[in-house]
């Protein structure tokens, strides 16, 4: 059986080198035998937040030099996102950078759960009969543009993790108890044909926003999901065969966890380890832990009126315990982020 293959490249911090870089490395991985002349490519984004803060969205220049490689043989390239539990995706993909540039690059920007939707059946474990966006179902070949991340949640959050965003409804935190089936259901359904993580800048702590950036200075590209997480994982520090969504869509049969499994080329992965902080366990994100598994105290929680006051006396509570000024200083320290206002509000 052939091997997946996930393919490791040098990326420059400043992103100066992106598309040549990004078309070394899809070359490598044969991207043009997936994608044929005159087909349509929908490509899965990370938003995530209303400003672009390096490490938490997929980098604006990466689309876009990704959106111009596939324009040179795809009819249509779709980007998007869709709307996140406190901002909708229009925002989000407009705040980050990322639809003046993929608008630039000859692609379009979609917001997923604004798009046309149908009902389909998806045949998971959990994901029966849905709706779901006619960008997914009418595409010839579906993308991924994930980030190298900490999740306090889910350990990481990468190409599988960015697919809990491809459920088109903003009340999907209802899902959280059961993230382990539901992710592995979306991504066999939309069956991923390429990877493009984007690892200029990771996010580690407590992710998957109010982390901190890290450069890391690496493009990864893949033709299958779990293999481009397993290989990510290792380079970040995690064990795969601890992580229960990526072990749970393994035993799916979604794709390999042991490196063995996968052809490698470009940069060895241990050549290029650069282990990443894991999400704080601090008073806060223990609360946060607790409360996801519960539809209706998420509900409470992240989709009611209630959600800015509770945010704002997290960070009261975080701020005196000394966490607030700590995170601030080692995010000044990085000298990568000069926006993060934000992430308090």
């Amino acid at each position: 059986m052939k091997k997946c293959h996930v393919h490791l490249s040098r990326l420059k911090i400043d992103s100066s080198d992106a598309e040549e870089v990004m078309q070394n490395a899809l070359d490598k991985l044969h991207w043009k035998k997936i994608v044929r002349p005159g087909a349509t490519v929908t490509i899965k984004v990370n938003a995530t937040h209303f400003d672009y803060l390096p490490g938490l969205t997929t980098t604006p220049e990466l689309a876009a030099a990704f959106t111009r490689i596939l324009r040179n043989r795809a009819e249509r390239v779709i980007v998007g996102d869709s709307d996140l539990q406190r901002v909708c995706g229009e925002i989000a993909l407009k705040g980050c950078n990322i639809q003046p540039m993929v608008e630039s690059a000859g692609g379009e920007v979609l917001n997923f759960s604004k798009d046309k939707m149908e009902i389909v059946d998806v045949g998971g474990e959990v994901l029966k009969k849905m709706k779901l966006p006619r960008a997914y179902l009418d595409c010839d070949v579906f993308a991924s543009m994930p980030v190298f991340k900490t999740h306090k949640l889910t350990q990481v959050t990468l190409t599988l993790k960015n697919h809990f965003g491809c459920i088109p409804d903003d009340h999907r935190f209802r899902l959280h108890r059961v993230i382990h089936q539901v992710l592995a259901d979306i991504t066999k359904f939309l069956d991923p044909k390429l990877i493009v993580m984007d690892g200029r800048i990771g996010l580690e702590g407590d992710g998957p926003i109010a982390g901190l950036p890290k450069k890391l200075g690496l493009l990864l590209v893949a033709d299958n999901t779990l293999a481009a997480d397993t290989a990510a994982c290792n380079i970040m520090g995690f064990d795969p065969s601890t992580i229960k969504h990526i072990v749970h869509a393994h035993k799916r049969g979604l794709g390999p966890i042991d490196l063995d499994e996968i052809k490698v080329t470009g940069l060895a992965i241990k050549d290029v380890k650069n282990p990443f902080e894991p999400a704080v366990d601090d008073l806060i994100s223990r609360l946060e832990r607790m409360i996801n598994p519960h539809p209706v105290w998420s509900k409470i929680v992240y989709k009611s009126p209630l959600f800015t006051t509770m945010k704002f006396i997290a960070w009261k509570v975080r701020e005196a315990s000394g966490y607030k000024s700590d995170y601030v200083n080692k995010i000044k320290a990085t000298g990568l982020w000069d926006n993060y206002e934000g992430l308090f509000k």
